[in-house]
């Protein structure tokens, strides 16, 4: 496998140097990327924090546009999505938490676009339209970016409204399963102060599972959204930009498929090995008579105002936004109606409110400070029914209410102790209260088990460290960081839970390198993170349902590492690779979940069954992930056209990808290729492009479970899209 990562690199590297002897446009010096990792525009190299940049072209010209794309592109990021959008969320560097109890627990990743943060981890499983630039903060980030941010933060930062009249558009087609993408940008001005953005576009495929019993295509895709800006800018003290957004899908997902059959079959296995279905990693078939969907709906409304109050800025962000999710599948891998309906609908509306300060740089004292206000209603209701069952709440319905209610106040900034001398010093003091409903009923007798409660916590983050420039072209940064995600309900299990906050604290050590002379950048940080009371859901074999829990501590320590470089001072070629090299593991946790099928005699013991997996490692991280994009663009002479070349690796170690993870629940290493060649008018008027995904046709999966309703040992898995050779042509214009 490194032999395979290694010829691969060698032989883009050596085909974009052989090319690069033709004529082409000079680009003398890497580009200078700006973020605002830190509330503030900033150059990335002075910015002390563990950031990865993925720039809006990189993602046009590899034909990425997905939210679950980011894991192919950043190392350390991952990803778990196994039925639908109830149980999606990022984990950075092996930290973060899924639950079907999102009502009151939330994602360890602040999802953050145009500064808003999105409350629900279901709701950032969307497209990626109009994209400036993402900024992938890794580490806790909770001093600016608030209480769901233990594990990190998503910063999504997309195109201002332009100050002429623009306009793009892309259309793309891809085999198999009948891809089909369609987009569409227009920019430019209204008046004189007044400037609008505006765009759509439209994801739909076929599905990738065939459902052996009715001939349905399941898990396929159909998305759509608009996005509108307007941006006033009255006079040159004040701008204020206000945004509206739309996503909906309709889609036949999410189903697992069968991948390991225990010794002793289910009916549901039974019936479907009887239909010919054969279990294993390429199993792209299902056999069931129920019903399977996601239909969701995503809305936002936000308006940003900045104003010059001197030399300071004064910023407000207001947000309002609704999600909603009906959700639900076939639960029993059957045509007979065992466990046809297991049903959600979901809803959840939000309001935020930030204020922030901002100082001029290059005072001795300059800072960013403000208050922060976010509220949160959630209503749902599932429905669990299998009518075969005669025990008491066998088919069971549950009714649950939260508002959550968090205030805030925060503040970072930099001590100057002298021209290159730094000191870090940052704090967020927290206030939530959250008020929580639940009814389970029992769908047969009526009985009903009502619960109520509510939660009140004070939380305190901080940040404390010192930052040095050796040299114009060198600093480097040293910081400790403590976080805060706050508890909430377990919804999930017979007896309501309450589950305790989290807490991690966190080391880091970097140095950010630029060598201008070779037109380079490197840049690399040690970190050392340990979560007490880590937030964790995991399934119970013995009563075939999720829960909650805190595991008592868990620790991530690795190296990180981005490099960018531009080989020839006259030839547009660019470099870049990216990798982390991570050891995760549970340091204490003694009453873990047990696997299916887990023995005593294997660790499986007492009442209820716990095992202990303390020095175990966390599952869903790779000990090595890596990503490298390589990107040459030539104009062909005389012919007023120019052709480009991409091409991006991605590459992860083997991976244990379950909780509770299982001797035969292992990812082998993957390693996936993409590329796009195009050609178009020199003045980027128009390109048409082949691309293709996952080149090299590499199988895998990013989540086994065990089956539901399936017998004991028995595993199922999330199928994937991406994981098979997807190839495609594109056609973009732009005026």
């Amino acid at each position: 496998m490194h032999r395979l990562i290694a010829g691969a690199a060698t032989a883009a590297l050596m085909a974009a140097a052989g090319a690069a002897h033709a004529q082409a446009r000079a680009v003398s010096e890497v580009e200078e990327l700006t973020v605002t990792a830190q509330k503030r525009e900033e150059r990335l190299q002075d910015v002390p924090i563990s950031v990865a940049v993925v720039g809006g072209d990189t993602l046009q010209r590899l034909k990425l546009n997905e939210s679950s794309d980011l894991q192919y592109l950043v190392p350390g990021l991952t990803l778990n999505s196994s039925s639908g959008p109830r149980s999606y969320g990022f984990f950075i560097r092996g930290i973060g938490t899924t639950t079907f109890s999102t009502e009151t627990i939330e994602s360890s990743t602040a999802y953050i676009v145009d500064g808003v943060v999105y409350g629900q981890a279901g709701a950032t499983a969307m497209d990626l339209p109009d994209i400036e630039r993402i900024e992938v903060l890794r580490g806790p980030q909770g001093t600016l970016f608030g209480k769901n941010a233990s594990a990190g933060a998503i910063n999504i930062v997309t195109r201002r409204p332009s100050d002429t009249l623009t306009g793009t558009a892309s259309l793309t087609w891809a085999w198999p399963d009948d891809e089909r993408k369609l987009s569409a940008y227009v920019s430019g001005p209204i008046t004189d102060t007044l400037k609008f953005s505006l765009s759509g576009r439209m994801n739909k495929r076929d599905g990738i599972v065939d459902n052996v019993f009715d001939g349905r295509k399941l898990n396929d895709r159909n998305d759509r959204g608009v996005r509108g800006k307007l941006l006033w800018e009255p006079n040159d003290k004040l701008d204020v930009t206000a945004i509206a957004d739309y996503y909906r899908r309709d889609a036949h997902c999410c189903v697992w498929t069968l991948r390991r059959f225990a010794p002793t079959r289910s009916p549901g296995e039974i019936e479907s090995a009887t239909a010919g279905i054969v279990p294993g990693p390429r199993n792209l078939e299902q056999n069931i008579n129920g019903g399977v969907f996601t239909d969701l709906s995503n809305v936002g409304l936000s308006v940003e105002a900045n104003y010059d109050i001197g030399d300071h800025v004064l910023t407000s962000i207001t947000s309002y936004r609704f999600w909603e999710t009906k959700d639900g599948l076939d639960t029993d891998n059957s045509p007979a109606n065992r466990f046809d309906i297991n049903f959600a609908a979901f809803k959840q509306a939000q309001w935020t409110q930030e204020l922030r300060l901002t100082s001029p740089a290059g005072q001795f004292f300059e800072y960013v400070a403000g208050l922060y206000f976010f509220n949160s209603n959630v209503n749902s209701a599932s429905f669990q029914y299998q009518p075969l069952s005669t025990a008491a709440f066998g088919s069971v319905e549950t009714y649950k209410y939260a508002d959550n209610r968090n205030v805030a106040a925060f503040g970072q900034g930099n001590i100057n102790f002298t021209k290159d001398l730094r000191g870090i010093v940052g704090a967020r003091y927290l206030k939530e209260r959250l008020e929580y409903d639940r009814i389970r009923r029992d769908a047969r007798s009526g009985v009903q088990q009502p619960f109520s409660g509510t939660r009140k916590e004070n939380g305190f983050v901080w940040r404390l460290g010192l930052q040095y420039d050796v040299t114009d072209d060198i600093m480097t940064f040293a910081t400790v960081t403590r976080g805060y995600k706050a508890g909430g309900f377990d919804g999930l299990s017979v007896t309501v839970v309450e589950v305790e906050p989290e807490i991690p604290t966190n080391f880091e050590l970097g140095v950010r390198t630029s060598w201008p002379s070779v037109r380079a950048t490197v840049n690399a940080t040690l970190f050392h993170t340990t979560v007490k009371d880590y937030q964790v859901s995991a399934r119970d074999p013995e009563l075939n349902a999720y829960f909650l829990t805190n595991a008592a501590k868990v620790r991530s320590r690795g190296v990180e590492v981005d490099a960018t470089w531009r080989p020839f001072a006259d030839h547009d070629l660019t470099l870049m690779a990216s990798a982390a090299a991570i050891d995760g593991e549970w340091q204490r946790f003694n009453n873990a979940a047990c696997y299916a099928g887990q023995t005593a005699a294997q660790g499986c013991a007492g009442t209820p069954a716990t095992q202990d997996i303390s020095g175990g490692a966390l599952p869903r991280l790779p000990h090595w992930t890596v990503s490298a994009n390589a990107h040459y663009e030539r104009e062909l002479p005389g012919s007023g056209l120019s052709g480009s070349l991409d091409v991006g690796l991605s590459h992860r170690s083997k991976a244990n990808v379950a909780y509770p993870s299982a001797p035969f629940t292992f990812q082998d290493n993957v390693t996936l290729v993409n590329a796009t060649v195009g050609i178009g008018e020199a003045e980027g008027r128009w390109r048409v492009s082949l691309y293709a995904r996952n080149l090299f046709d590499e199988h895998y999966v990013l989540n086994i479970l065990a089956t539901p309703t399936g017998g004991v040992g028995s595993t199922s898995q999330t199928p994937l899209y991406e994981a098979q050779r997807v190839v495609g042509v594109g056609l973009d214009v732009r005026f």
